[in-house]
């Protein structure tokens, strides 16, 4: 059973950048939009971990996408959600 939600420092730090590239960009409303969009997708993944694709390598890392400009990479285990980082959908990934 998962009890625990887990912020890495790098989650933190590209969640960051990516909100003050937004905010730069477009404004803040856009900003804080994207920030309520994060918050659902974490409130769905805290309620069901597996509800979003697994990265097709062998990893336990599973990716929900943010929009078509973002990702969310996170890991399930036994008892925790980690959430990894948040990447540009428009860069190479990482597990290719």
């Amino acid at each position: 059973m998962i009890v625990d939600v887990v912020y890495t420092e790098t989650y933190k730090i590209t969640l960051s950048a990516i909100v003050e590239n937004v905010e730069k960009a477009y404004g803040t409303l856009s900003a804080e939009k994207l920030l309520d969009r994060i918050d659902l997708i974490v409130g769905k993944i805290i309620v069901n971990p597996y509800l979003y694709q697994a990265i097709p390598v062998d990893t336990p890392f599973r990716r929900a996408v943010i929009s078509r400009q973002s990702s969310l990479v996170y890991e399930v285990t036994d008892t925790k959600i980690i959430l990894l980082y948040i990447f540009d959908n428009r860069q190479e990934p990482f597990w290719i």
